[in-house]
């Protein structure tokens, strides 16, 4: 069912605007639609020698839509996503957004344990896996979709599409990401339609569209992977996913990487022999250290760095740093960031106080492209102006920034 087609001859990157109702192209599953209303045969994802066209997952996920219904998934249903490759967690996400689900992503290579303890956390009961992935649920009491399985896709196909969908919404939830803290799974944040899509626009604004491809080399629904396929589907590109591979892609595109996969990446041979060079790199996760930034210049000289500062598997940025080639590039000391579009930075003290300029605590951040909720260990509710901690520590300085100086545990390093 996931069988390659061939690319039209449009140019992705150039949606123009069509009559989808407004509301849709602000939800994520709306923008993949309308990505693929304009350019059915273009490929979404290329995962290895394997592709998946934008009309094809369009379908695809509108029928496991429909079946996810008939299974009785309601309304901000919590649904986890774990699978074996990234065509397969594609159609995943976009079936659960479809049904008005929320998608709980997680890595590939997870115990009994800690699949249990997502479940229990996310409040998830249904799976949508692989073959390779499903016995991490054997015990988790949760039921299981195999996406590999012929014979779901036999019931699916025959099953007609329900006319409700799509039931997604912009300030409805699209993601429950789990957080990891002193490496256990304890808390998620919740992020909605809308935010994801400022975010991404934002990172569209600042450095342009994603072009015609993008590149990443982690599993399916890593932060990296996530950050990458919305920003990509937003141009109507190509998510090139290289299992195992450290090379950026083609000259002129893109590549995203998680922040500590890309410095074992600049040390790698194909690092220093990488070539063709991508345009840009994003970097998402923990900050980038100066060391890094200099490293990338020696070897990508003309090759522009975003490094996107995300923490606790947040994805979505806090902070964000730009080098430019030519740019001057920092050297050693604390690592600096600047509030991204829409957020908020503040250095909180013990008691939750707002400290002033000099005054060291830990980097905190609120704004509307950003999770609008934490659920799990240490949350509370709230909506729209939600205060996100880091478990960094660091202190605002006298142009405004913040200096980041540690963190709270050796896990956020």
């Amino acid at each position: 069912m996931l069988s390659a087609e061939p690319r039209d001859r449009g140019r992705p990157g150039t949606l123009r605007e069509d009559p989808a109702p407004a509301g849709s192209v602000r939800t994520l599953d709306g923008l993949f639609s309308r990505a693929a209303r304009r350019r059915p045969r273009s490929i979404a994802v290329r995962d290895g020698p394997h592709g998946l066209s934008y009309g094809t997952a369009d379908t695809l996920s509108t029928q496991l839509a429909t079946e996810l219904l008939v299974a009785d998934v309601q309304l901000g249903d919590p649904v986890v996503v774990h699978c074996s490759d990234h065509r397969q967690a594609l159609i995943a996400q976009l079936g659960v957004m479809k049904a008005g689900g929320v998608c709980v992503p997680v890595p590939r290579d997870l115990s009994t344990g800690q699949s249990r303890r997502i479940a229990l956390v996310s409040g998830a009961d249904t799976v949508l896996c692989s073959r390779a992935t499903r016995e991490a649920w054997d015990h988790a009491g949760c039921r299981r979709f195999l996406l590999d399985d012929p014979e779901l896709w036999r019931r699916v196909t025959a099953r007609p599409v329900d006319r409700a969908l799509p039931r997604s919404a912009p300030e409805e939830p699209a993601y429950l990401l789990p957080a990891q803290e002193a490496g256990e799974w304890n808390s998620g944040h919740l992020v909605d339609h809308r935010a994801w899509h400022l975010a991404m626009a934002a990172r569209a604004e600042q450095i342009g569209p994603a072009g015609r491809t993008v590149a990443v080399a982690e599993q399916p629904v890593g932060p990296a992977t996530l950050s990458a396929m919305w920003w990509a589907f937003g141009s109507g590109s190509t998510l090139h996913a290289r299992p195992g591979g450290l090379d950026a892609g083609p000259a002129g595109d893109t590549a995203v990487y998680e922040s500590s996969r890309y410095a074992r990446a600049l040390d790698s041979p194909a690092g220093e022999s990488r070539s063709p060079r991508p345009r840009t790199v994003v970097l998402v996760g923990a900050p980038c250290a100066p060391e890094v930034v200099a490293r990338h210049v020696a070897i990508l000289p003309g090759t522009a760095l975003r490094a996107e500062f995300a923490p606790g598997g947040c994805v979505l940025p806090w902070a964000v740093s730009t080098y430019r080639p030519g740019q001057d590039t920092p050297s050693g000391g604390s690592r600096v960031v600047g509030a991204a579009p829409g957020v908020r930075l503040s250095v909180r003290g013990a008691l939750g106080e707002n400290l002033r300029t000099g005054q060291a605590g830990e980097v905190c951040a609120r704004g509307r492209t950003l999770p609008f909720d934490v659920i799990g260990a240490g949350s509370a509710p709230g909506r729209g102006g939600f205060l996100l901690r880091s478990g960094f520590a660091g202190r605002r300085n006298q142009d405004g920034d913040v200096e980041l100086t540690g963190s709270r545990t050796a896990n956020d390093t």
